[in-house]
């Protein structure tokens, strides 16, 4: 049975999702959770008695949502692909500035430290990008890209920024970021 939402578990998900975002699963703790949501002890425990797993679990769900639904604001404010990908790369390079490059892509540090160790935590990643690759997808279709293309190049799209944002926050610069953007619309404006 579903567990009724509460103002206590948003703040623990809340915070769990931008800890694992910067930190992975390995480096956040329930304690550093607990003192971070300024949620009682008592709630993580009654709210996650899966523990650290299913608050993991929780956290990524979270950010499935996030960036598949900055991948269709953009693409619903663009009329070009020029500009939808200009405006997806700005509000990524967004995020990583004003967390001072500490917060990437939200489910690369959690795969990269996790998956395949925990089932839960994999199918939950899995979920994650599998959504966004579907936004992805949907919105080159809108801008009349064959279904299979589209779906090869939402692909390599996702690599692109993906990496990126891995770059930018080692170089502490959306310079890899901006760069992505002339090369992502390339691979749209010429197909093979």
């Amino acid at each position: 049975m579903p567990r009724p939402k509460s103002d206590s578990r948003d703040k623990i998900v809340e915070s769990a999702r931008r800890l694992l975002r910067r930190q992975g699963y390995h480096g956040t703790g329930l304690a550093q959770v607990i003192e971070d949501s300024g949620a009682p002890r008592g709630s993580l425990y009654f709210l996650f008695p899966g523990g650290k797993e299913e608050l993991a679990v929780a956290g990524v769900r979270e950010c499935i949502g996030e960036w598949a639904d900055l991948i269709r604001q953009a693409r619903a404010a663009s009329s070009t692909p020029e500009e939808w990908i200009a405006l997806m790369c700005t509000g990524f390079a967004d995020q990583l500035r004003s967390s001072d490059f500490t917060e990437g892509c939200p489910i690369t540090t959690v795969t990269l430290d996790s998956v395949p160790a925990s089932a839960p935590l994999t199918e939950a990643c899995r979920d994650a990008y599998s959504a966004w690759l579907a936004a992805l997808a949907e919105c080159l279709v809108s801008y009349g890209v064959e279904r299979k293309r589209a779906d090869d190049l939402a692909m390599l799209m996702l690599i692109c920024l993906e990496g990126a944002m891995v770059l930018c926050r080692a170089f502490q610069s959306t310079d890899p970021m901006e760069r992505v953007i002339p090369q992502v619309l390339a691979l749209i404006e010429h197909p093979g």
